[in-house]
């Protein structure tokens, strides 16, 4: 049964709090999640599951997500592509709330389809591609996205803000640690990070009693989007301009806000076309004015507190990134997985218009506006997109 790493780290605490000299006490590392989801979760029956020691699998997998005018997500679509290596029968189950599959560019199997679960059975002689197009309920899936969308028109000003969505309160723990032990633990976070790898399972050792903390912590998120506006808008904040397109990008988180917010004046109503991928904190695993940790311990630049602090925070930001790695689960639990996320504006059904409402509505003008001037430009972009992704 999964565990959070909340769970973890307390209990870890609590025995640390024991009258002995030293605890080794484990650190945030792959697997360990932070929360219940993402990955997706299994539902139905409990499915027999059977994977051979010697199959392994990597995955990569593209999240197409609709947004209405205002931001919101109204469609999930999820190309979901495993490549085994190993030779053997297999019976892998992925959680996912579907309501149709089939199988994608390149499979070499055809996928099941039971409620909550997307299905694969067959014999890999050697290496093997799985590749499922899976349209996802929004409801079950869009709350796990990380990245959150606010759309707004006032009038001749038209708003975006894009905030990140992997933020979450966690338990630490803080005591009495060795300083080159915490500064070697550190250079072996970043140099896994920086490789692209999972954490591998590690401790520190705290000295006496140890004591829990709260904090606050996000996977960082790197954003690239583009606006496309009817017309060239007269003015722009927080992007670059150039003729009717408005890109923009940053990274949410690392240091850095949480949140981009682009203002535009005139120009109509956009399209968006947004892509989301996390990515490791750099910026909180550089050692100050040093080529190491070590080095830089040496040199005493950082007190131990602030280091062990360091080094938990940057590891469950690595965790979080990991859970949104798998937003689809890869079967095989120690194998690697990569995820993009795209969000593209979709054309949707405007609200019908309620007696007590009023005529003044500046946000139901919008929804209509879209829907009528979108429903064919958009919808055929979202499907080419979508083909040719």
């Amino acid at each position: 049964m999964r565990r959070t790493l909340g769970a973890v780290l307390a209990g870890a605490a609590l025995a640390a709090a024991s009258p002995a000299a030293a605890e080794q006490v484990v650190l945030p590392s792959a697997g360990r999640y932070l929360s219940q989801s993402p990955p997706l979760a299994v539902g139905g029956p409990s499915p027999r599951v059977e994977l051979p020691l010697q199959i392994h699998i990597s995955a990569g997998l593209r999240v197409l997500v609709g947004v209405a005018p205002d931001g919101r997500p109204v469609s999930v679509q999820a190309r979901h592509r495993l490549v085994m290596t190993g030779r053997g029968d297999y019976q892998v189950v992925v959680g996912a709330p579907a309501t149709s599959l089939r199988a994608g560019p390149g499979s070499e199997s055809q996928p099941g389809l039971r409620t909550g679960q997307i299905l694969w059975a067959g014999f890999s002689p050697g290496r093997k591609v799985l590749a499922v197009d899976a349209t996802l309920r929004p409801v079950a899936s869009a709350p796990f996205l990380p990245v959150r969308l606010i759309a707004r028109r006032d009038g001749e000003r038209y708003s975006l803000t894009v905030t990140n969505a992997t933020a979450l309160s966690q338990v630490a723990f803080a005591g009495r640690a060795k300083r080159a032990e915490v500064a070697s633990l550190l250079d072996d976070t970043r140099r896994q990070a920086l490789a692209g790898l999972r954490l591998a399972q590690a401790f520190v050792t705290i000295d006496g009693p140890s004591r829990t903390r709260p904090v606050r912590i996000a996977a960082p998120v790197r954003v690239e989007g583009v606006l496309r506006f009817p017309a060239a808008p007269e003015s722009v904040s927080g992007g670059t301009q150039n003729g009717r397109d408005v890109s923009f990008a940053a990274t949410l988180g690392d240091g850095r806000p949480l949140s981009l917010h682009v203002g535009v004046r005139g120009g109509g109503i956009p399209l968006l076309r947004l892509v989301a991928r996390t990515v490791p904190p750099t910026r909180a695993l550089t050692p100050p004015g040093s080529a190491s940790w070590t080095v830089a311990a040496r040199r005493r630049r950082i007190r131990v507190p602030a280091l062990l602090a360091r080094l938990e925070t940057t590891r469950m930001q690595l965790v979080r990134a990991d859970q949104f790695d798998r937003f689809l689960e890869n079967p095989d639990t120690q194998g690697p997985s990569r995820a993009l996320y795209v969000y593209a504006s979709s054309a949707v059904r405007p609200p019908r218009a309620s007696a007590a409402s009023g005529s003044g509505s500046g946000s139901d003008a919008l929804v209509i506006a879209l829907a009528i001037a979108g429903s064919v430009v958009v919808a055929g972009a979202a499907l080419v997109f979508w083909a040719n992704s």
